[in-house]
C-alpha cells in the first residue's frame, strides 16, 4: 500500500477494547481521533456507526466493495450505497480436536461435548459468542426473542458443561493447551486451530452439525479526521479487499477471504464446512452469522451470564 500510494501505515496494537474506549472518548469530546481507522469487533463498529462516529465507506472510492460476499462482509443494515464498515475477512468457530486423543468422528454435535470421556478435557474461549450462538441454534433458542433473558436456557446448558471444562482462556491460551495436549478439544476460532497445527499439534477442525458460527472483524473509518486522511482510509479499504491481498492474508493468517476472487490454501478449499465463503456455502453449513445488532445491545449482559455459567 505504501509503495503504491506513498502513504505510510502506522499500526497501534493496543488491546482493542482499550483503544476503542480511548478513541470514543476523543470523538465524544469532538477531538481529532488519535487514529484514522480501526479494526475491531463488528458490534463496536455497528455501535459507533449508530452514534454517527464513522465515515461511510464509499463504493466509488472502494470499487472492491461491489465484489465481496455481502453475507459476510457487509453490515447487517447495508444498502447498495455506502457501508458504515466492512469486514475484510471472517472466522468460524469449529470444534478443534486433538486427533491423537479423540476420534473427530465422535464429535459432531454440541451434545457430544458432554460425554464423560471429555471430563476436564475441554478448552473454551472466554468470549461468550464462541459457544452461545452454536448452543442456541442446537437448542432451538432464538437470540432475538426477548433478549437478553431469552438466552437463559443457553446459559443453563453451558453450566452443565462445567465438569468437562479444563480451561477458559484467550486464543493464545487455547493454542498452548492444544499444543501441549493438556486438553483434548477446544471451542475457539479457526485461527487458534491453524496456529496449533503450525506448532505441530495433531488437530482436526470439525464443523458442528447444527451449524457453525461465522463472524468478521470490522474495518471502519473514524469521523473527525482530515479529509486527506479520510480519502486514503477509503483507498486502504479497497486495498484490504483486493484479491491478491486477501489471498496473502488467507495463506499467512488463516483468515477467510470475503472477495470470491481470492485464492485460498488447500485446507480451506477442501473443508467448506469449516471455511464457508460463498452464500451457497453458508446455507449448506447452516451458518450462524453473528447477530451483530443483538450483540451490540446485549454484549455486557450476555458476557456476564456466560461468566456465571462457566464459573469464571
Amino acid at each position: 500500500f505504501t509503495e503504491a500510494t506513498g502513504i505510510p501505515i502506522v499500526w497501534d496494537t493496543t488491546d482493542e477494547s482499550v483503544s476503542y474506549a480511548k478513541l470514543n472518548q476523543e470523538m465524544s469530546s469532538n477531538q481529532r481521533p488519535s487514529a484514522d481507522a480501526s479494526f475491531n469487533a463488528q458490534q463496536r463498529a455497528y455501535t459507533n456507526a449508530a452514534r454517527g462516529w464513522t465515515i461511510p465507506i464509499n463504493p466509488e472510492l472502494v470499487p472492491n466493495l461491489g465484489k465481496v460476499t455481502a453475507e459476510t462482509a457487509a453490515p447487517p443494515d447495508h444498502t447498495d450505497g455506502p457501508w458504515n464498515y466492512v469486514n475484510p475477512y471472517t472466522l468460524t468457530v469449529p470444534f478443534i480436536v486433538r486427533t491423537d486423543l479423540v476420534d473427530p468422528a465422535t464429535l459432531k454435535t454440541w451434545d457430544d461435548l458432554f460425554t464423560p470421556e471429555l471430563r476436564d478435557s475441554l478448552a473454551v474461549d472466554t468470549i461468550y459468542s464462541s459457544t452461545a450462538f452454536g448452543f442456541a441454534q442446537s437448542m432451538g433458542v432464538d437470540p432475538a426473542e426477548n433478549p437478553p433473558a431469552g438466552m437463559d436456557p443457553v446459559w443453563g446448558k453451558i453450566s452443565e458443561l462445567r465438569p468437562n471444562l479444563a480451561q477458559l482462556g484467550s486464543n493464545a491460551d487455547v493454542v498452548t493447551a492444544l499444543t501441549n495436549g493438556s486438553v483434548k478439544v477446544a471451542i475457539s476460532n479457526t485461527g487458534s486451530g491453524i496456529q496449533a497445527q503450525n506448532a505441530g499439534a495433531p488437530v482436526a477442525l470439525v464443523a458442528p452439525a447444527e451449524g457453525i458460527y461465522v463472524v468478521g472483524d470490522a474495518y471502519y473509518i473514524h469521523k473527525g479526521i482530515p479529509d486527506e486522511n479520510a480519502y486514503y482510509a477509503q483507498v486502504f479499504a479497497n486495498y484490504l479487499l483486493d484479491p491478491e491481498v486477501q489471498s496473502i492474508v488467507a495463506e499467512k493468517l488463516g483468515l477467510i477471504p470475503v472477495n470470491p476472487d481470492a485464492t485460498v490454501p488447500a485446507y480451506m478449499a477442501d473443508n467448506k464446512a469449516v471455511f464457508p465463503r460463498s452464500a451457497e456455502d453458508l446455507q449448506a453449513v447452516k451458518a450462524i452469522v453473528a447477530p451483530v445488532p443483538l450483540m451490540a445491545k446485549n454484549d455486557e449482559a450476555w458476557q456476564k451470564a456466560f461468566d456465571a455459567a462457566t464459573g469464571r
